[in-house]
């Protein structure tokens, strides 16, 4: 019980720093904005003002308190304490960039009719995503942000809707197998495709499974012990996967043996066969003596 009380203690511990680290303001980029609004999107209060939409990539809550958000001349410090800067996972937030300084936390005290990029800085001042527009290119209540194509890559365009608080890409997906499927109704080059690829996977694994067989086997008769035969002259003649070798001389021979011998015969010593048997007396001595270990009963006086 002690152990598991330790064990929860330190998880209660790490979870606010596991929650922060996974909390990363680095996920958010600036997705889409609107320079002139005058019929579309509006604030709070009813007013129809340009905007800046945040767009949170990751999959963790990130509060964007404390983060500047800078134009040309101007900048606007998120302030603190607010719930409404906390963008969930994959969620989105709109900032209103309506140049007031008292309406809330997500009102700017800048428009966006006198610049022409847009930055995001977090709490350390690094920035964080740098947003680049022509000012001559917006259109009156036709916002401008990322789009991604039929590739699946992302770029800044003018918008065929607006979006705000939600994703730019409005229409709908073809699935890539429907794409291919209208590109070979039949089935030609996919069936072409799936047969060259398996005989390419095929042929390869034939060729490495035939050289890898080769290679063991040389490898084999490389480490194959040494067999010896005896020619007509007597002398041990060694065969090595049939390539003869040396021959071993009588002399080689002759210390091979001598060797062997001394070795056997350092195996066990010479043992003595003479057995002596020597009587030995007990002396007499006060310290054997069980009388002296033994305690005497005391005489108890009357």
């Amino acid at each position: 019980m002690p152990i598991f009380k330790f064990i929860l203690f330190t998880l209660t511990l790490l979870s606010p720093g596991l929650t922060t680290f996974a909390q990363s303001v680095k996920d958010v980029r600036i997705n889409e904005i609107q320079v002139h609004n005058t019929t579309g999107f509006r604030d709070e209060y009813g007013q129809a003002n340009s905007w800046i939409e945040l767009h949170n990539k990751g999959y963790g809550k990130v509060d964007i308190a404390g983060c500047t958000l800078k134009i040309k001349g101007k900048s606007y410090k998120i302030p603190k304490g607010d719930p409404a800067t906390i963008i969930h996972k994959q969620g989105y937030l709109v900032l209103y960039a309506d140049g007031t300084s008292n309406k809330g936390t997500l009102h700017a005290n800048f428009t966006l009719d006198s610049t022409d990029f847009i930055e995001l800085y977090d709490v350390h001042g690094e920035l964080i995503d740098r947003f680049r527009f022509n000012p001559a290119d917006m259109i009156k209540d036709v916002s401008y942000g990322w789009l991604e194509d039929h590739n699946g890559k992302e770029k800044l365009t003018l918008l065929p809707a607006t979006t705000p608080g939600s994703s730019n890409n409005t229409e709908e997906k073809i699935p890539r197998a429907e794409v291919f499927k209208q590109a070979d109704p039949k089935g030609i080059v996919l069936t072409i495709t799936n047969i060259g690829v398996v005989t390419i996977a095929l042929t390869f694994l034939f060729f490495v499974f035939k050289y890898m067989g080769r290679f063991h086997i040389r490898a084999a008769a490389v480490n194959k012990p040494e067999t010896i035969s005896i020619g007509t002259n007597g002398n041990i003649k060694p065969v090595v996967n049939g390539t003869k070798k040396r021959a071993v001389t009588n002399d080689e021979l002759a210390v091979i043996a001598i060797a062997l011998y001394k070795y056997s015969k350092s195996l066990h010593d010479n043992e003595e066969l003479t057995l002596t048997i020597n009587k030995v007396s007990k002396a007499y001595s006060p310290w054997n003596s069980k009388i002296y270990g033994l305690r005497q009963t005391p005489v108890k006086n009357k």
